[in-house]
């Protein structure tokens, strides 16, 4: 076994071994009220904790892991993939409450989001976090700024500051969404199911693919129905 070796397992034993403090393990609780322990739950479990107290603790994951059974390193590995969740390591500085995330896409970019930061970083002050992150999805409304859950499409200097000085930090109004009983009235799963049921072939799926002219967005934008590989090496029909 190499030096690097022996370290890394030596760390990873520390980790293991850690006592779970029973404060966390309260903390953990309180934030997951009623919900039942379940490892498919995990993602809910951290979202309870963020929303709770505004960041994820090495306590908070140490008892997290003792309540699913789990590895602390199987639950930090998931909480650090995203950047909505603050993990925050033993003897780090908390988070502000308050954070202000500004999405730098190649789409947010070019409409204006660095320009965005840099004012935002100058005008909010110290309680407040401006956070550059990855895509959130709205590139049809650039640039996006997301004060706490509230979106703001084409944000401006003067909006962005206007919701964080009124504390509209969640979305006040309902999305229009369509009820899937809704849906299946509409004809919703129909294809779905004349598939299970064998009465539609691939060939038909692939000419109704082809025929639609919808295009993958991973990058490469290929026609769903054709025969190409896209840029992460995976053969598509």
């Amino acid at each position: 076994m190499t030096t690097t070796s022996k370290r890394r397992k030596k760390r990873f034993g520390r980790n293991r071994t850690r006592q779970v403090d029973a404060e966390d393990r309260q903390s953990v609780l309180d934030a997951l009220g009623d919900m039942p322990i379940q490892r498919d739950l995990l993602i809910e479990y951290l979202h309870k904790l963020q929303d709770q107290y505004k960041h994820i603790s090495a306590g908070h994951i140490v008892a997290l892991a003792d309540l699913m059974k789990l590895a602390p390193t199987e639950i930090y590995e998931v909480a650090t993939f995203y950047h909505h969740f603050d993990v925050v390591a033993d003897g780090q500085p908390i988070p502000p409450g308050l954070t202000v995330r500004v999405c730098d896409s190649v789409t947010c970019e070019l409409f204006g989001s660095e320009l965005l930061v840099s004012s935002l970083q100058a005008s909010l002050g110290d309680d407040v976090r401006v956070q550059r992150v990855p895509c959130v999805g709205r590139c049809d409304e650039a640039p996006v700024a997301v004060v706490g859950k509230n979106a703001i499409p084409r944000a401006t200097l003067s909006q962005v500051s206007d919701m964080v000085r009124e504390g509209s930090t969640v979305i006040t109004t309902q999305p229009d969404w369509i009820r899937i009983e809704e849906y299946r009235r509409d004809g919703g799963y129909k294809a779905y199911e004349a598939c299970r049921a064998g009465s539609l072939t691939y060939e038909h799926i692939l000419d109704e693919l082809e025929s639609s002219g919808l295009r993958g967005l991973g990058g490469v934008a290929n026609l769903t129905g054709s025969d190409s590989t896209s840029a992460d090496g995976c053969q598509h029909r």
